[in-house]
């Protein structure tokens, strides 16, 4: 069966090799509004998007979260510092997403997770490449300095929410064949 939905799901990949092309403001714009069309627990849509092709702004997230990884997680850190690329991989665009604290039985990183398949799937179904990024959530974590409150006024987060994810988008210098599923874990019960 042809159906564009089930082939952008089989055919995704994580980008992580990108063109210098910038991503234009109409396709992020695609993307963001692909997000934000995800389902949410009761119609909350409990999330902020940051989107950033401001190659300073880019940059200083990510030497923020090195800064971190250098102290806290110095395996990743020296994964990063062995490659020819930032830890984004020199992305032209970052998008960060927020979610509002929660105290209810659904966390709305749950709705933040179905907001960031939505975009990695647009973006792929659109021709650009984008990769899911937890090493982003560094940047906003290191307790030992003013970084974290310093970039979420920056982004502009509403008060209540905190950093979830980080999502790259660019022009794939390169494609990749995407994972092998995993049936394994599928039980049917009839």
């Amino acid at each position: 069966m042809t159906n564009p939905v089930l082939d952008a799901i089989a055919t995704r990949y994580s980008c992580r090799s990108y063109t210098n092309e910038p991503v234009s403001r109409a396709d992020l714009e695609t993307l963001a509004l692909a997000g934000v069309q995800a389902p949410s627990s009761r119609g909350g849509a409990p999330w902020y998007l940051a989107v950033i092709t401001d190659p300073a702004l880019i940059e200083d997230i990510n030497t923020t979260a090195l800064n971190l990884m250098r102290r806290h997680e110095p395996e990743g850190y020296n994964k990063v510092e062995t490659r020819d690329t930032n830890l984004f991989f020199n992305a032209p665009a970052l998008i960060i997403v927020a979610s509002k604290r929660s105290h209810d039985y659904t966390p709305s990183e749950l709705d933040a997770g179905l907001l960031v398949e939505n975009i990695v799937l647009a973006a792929h179904s659109i021709g650009l490449g984008a990769c899911i990024c937890g090493y982003a959530t560094q940047a906003f974590r290191d307790t030992r300095s003013d970084d974290p409150q310093r970039l979420s006024e920056l982004l502009g987060f509403p008060w209540g929410y905190e950093m979830t994810v980080g999502i790259m988008v660019g022009h794939p210098d390169q494609t990749r064949a995407p994972h092998t599923p995993n049936l394994a874990p599928v039980r049917y019960f009839d």
